[in-house]
Order: C-alpha cells, then sequence, then structure tokens
C-alpha cells in the first residue's frame, strides 16, 4: 500500500504580520510505503550431513520434523534462531529424490516506511525569495531485515544479519532566488 500525502498551512490572517510570516504557508509531504513480508523457501544445502549434494541439484529442500514452524513469519534478528530452529528440520537421505517442505513457507520482514518533508517559500520583494526545505528517508528509522540465513547445511542458518534499508537520513536546503 503506498499513500502520498500533501498539505499546506492555511495563511494566517491578522494583525501580527511577523507571525504570519513565519507559521502560515508552510508545505508539508510525505509518502508511507507498507508492504507484507515476501515469502521465501528452505535448502538443505546438503543431501545429508557430510556427504554433500549427491544428486547435483542445489536448491533440494530438508524433510520437517516439526510442522508447527510452518507458516511463521521470520522478521526480527533476536527471535529468527527460536522461530526458524534448525532442529525442526532434517537433511533427507541421499536415496530420497527430494524433502518434504513446501517452498515459500516462511515468510520475511514486511516494509513499513515514511519519508516526509517541510518547506517554506520566503518571498523577499521583487523576484528574489528564499526556500526553506527539511526532508527525511526513513523518517520513523523502522529497520526492514533481510531474510535469514536459508541453507540447513550454512552456520548462519536463520539468522538476521543485514537490513534492506538504510538508518533515518535528513536534507536540509536552502535556496535564494534572484
Amino acid at each position: 500500500m503506498l499513500w502520498r500525502l500533501n498539505y499546506e498551512t492555511p495563511t494566517l490572517s491578522g494583525q501580527h504580520s511577523v507571525l504570519r510570516k513565519i507559521f502560515g504557508r508552510w508545505q508539508f509531504s510525505s509518502i508511507v510505503l507498507l508492504k507484507s513480508g515476501t515469502p521465501f523457501s528452505l535448502r538443505a544445502g546438503s543431501d545429508s550431513p557430510g556427504v554433500g549434494n549427491v544428486d547435483g541439484a542445489s536448491g533440494d529442500r530438508p524433510n520437517v520434523i516439526d510442522p508447527s514452524v510452518l507458516g511463521r513469519a521470520i522478521d526480527h534478528p533476536d527471535t529468527s534462531v527460536a522461530r526458524l530452529p534448525a532442529s525442526a528440520f532434517s537433511f533427507m537421505l541421499p536415496t530420497d529424490a527430494a524433502g518434504n517442505l513446501g517452498r515459500n513457507t516462511f515468510r520475511k520482514d514486511g516494509v513499513w516506511n515514511v519519508n516526509a518533508g517541510f518547506s517554506r517559500r520566503f518571498v523577499l520583494g521583487g523576484d528574489r525569495s528564499v526556500l526553506f526545505r527539511v526532508e527525511s528517508l526513513n523518517f520513523l528509522n523502522h529497520p526492514q531485515f533481510s531474510e535469514p540465513g536459508r541453507s540447513l547445511s550454512e552456520n548462519n542458518f536463520a539468522q538476521i544479519t543485514n537490513t534492506l534499508n538504510d538508518g533515518r537520513a535528513f536534507k536540509f536546503t536552502l535556496q535564494l532566488r534572484f
């Protein structure tokens, strides 16, 4: 879901011209993006411990031992290993055609992002003006975590080790027109 918001404060009326010039006609704009997490699949990485992938297919899926883990959202580094324990899966035997775990059984973290900006043009007289603008990317500083390690044979299985976005950033602009 994507929302674009724009708002301009009203021009203030009254006797206080200084207040009117300072607080009137500010523009606020924002883009809000909300998306659910995308699905991902797990890989065995090996047909059995220490044997390697004997059929030559690189995308073999493991077997599920504990079906209570199915359908879980794996969306935070502090809980990812507990929500997706390696003990819930087993390697397939070299004689098995495939593991019993389905594709896209889990979901990674969703996107929840707000970008915002405030601006105001101050007229100095004639064709001269000053534009003041403040912009923020990831205004609420919400991290978007990447998917966890997906290969059962790797040491980083179920660990989220990266984010997909940067932290909050601000940009200040002062523009003079003459």
